[in-house]
């Protein structure tokens, strides 16, 4: 894919988003024919929309690191997208339910890193674990802005941060190695209704092997992960499509829990 091309798709998905529209079929001429391809529309939309009401990427999302997401999308491989700055909330989150076309809610695992991720195309789940600084509970607030999202294809979904539109995040644990990772659990309640439990092993069996496949994956791109970003590792229960108003809940065992109101 040209520059020039991934350019235009950018810009057509950074103005869908902007004004609301929903996003269909980008064109021939700037269509992602291969992931790659979407993950270079990614990093020129991130570009684009910092000089936006949108804000500037603070971290990354994976998606489809879970077998129920995969399942239910029909994605084989994990797919990451980008946090922005605007759209991230400590504890509790005040939603409208006018700025999304259909929201949806997740349960995941987050980490914040420490320091600067050194490049490396094979992480590990121990190489990856010196730089983490802090694991919490988050909430990832997704959005379906798509006519038909089983007819983009995962690299559409990819160059326009696969569903991301915000996240809640909990207190951050600075000692987290004392948790165990993979046997936390937990799950979402909407409106004092359990919607699903999962645990964090259900995230590739360990949560930190998404963020070794992200590193991985950033190396592999020639990009990095920075001091300071958070990671939204992958939920452990199956996306919830919020229909209307509607008070959440994500809680996980040993990493407290983390709310949301949509009207």
């Amino acid at each position: 894919m040209t520059p020039e091309a991934a350019r235009a798709a950018a810009q057509m998905i950074a103005e869908a988003r902007l004004s609301q529209v929903v996003l269909g079929p980008l064109p021939e001429a700037c269509y992602p024919a291969t992931v790659a391809d979407g993950y270079v529309i990614q990093r020129t939309l991130h570009d684009i929309i910092a000089n936006s009401a949108m804000g500037h990427r603070k971290g990354y999302k994976i998606g489809c690191t879970s077998e129920v997401m995969q399942d239910y999308l029909g994605i084989d491989h994990p797919c990451a997208g980008g946090i922005l700055d605007t759209g991230i909330f400590d504890g509790h989150a005040e939603l409208s339910l006018g700025n999304y076309h259909k929201p949806g809610v997740e349960c995941e695992v987050a980490v914040q890193l420490a320091d600067d991720m050194p490049a490396n195309h094979a992480h590990t789940i121990d190489s990856v674990a010196e730089h983490v600084g802090a694991v919490m509970i988050a909430m990832e607030i997704v959005d379906n802005r798509y006519a038909d999202y089983t007819g983009l294809g995962a690299a559409t979904l990819i160059a326009d941060d696969f569903f991301g539109a915000g996240c809640v995040l909990g207190e951050p644990i600075p000692d987290w190695r004392d948790i165990d990772l993979p046997a936390v659990s937990g799950g979402l309640t909407v409106n004092g209704e359990a919607r699903g439990t999962g645990a964090g092993a259900d995230i590739m069996g360990h949560p930190l092997e998404a963020l070794a496949w992200l590193a991985s994956h950033a190396t592999q791109s020639g990009q990095s992960l920075k001091a300071g970003e958070i990671v939204l590792l992958g939920t452990i229960v199956q996306c919830e499509w919020i229909a209307g108003p509607s008070e959440v809940t994500a809680e996980i065992s040993g990493l407290g829990k983390v709310t949301a109101a949509f009207s």
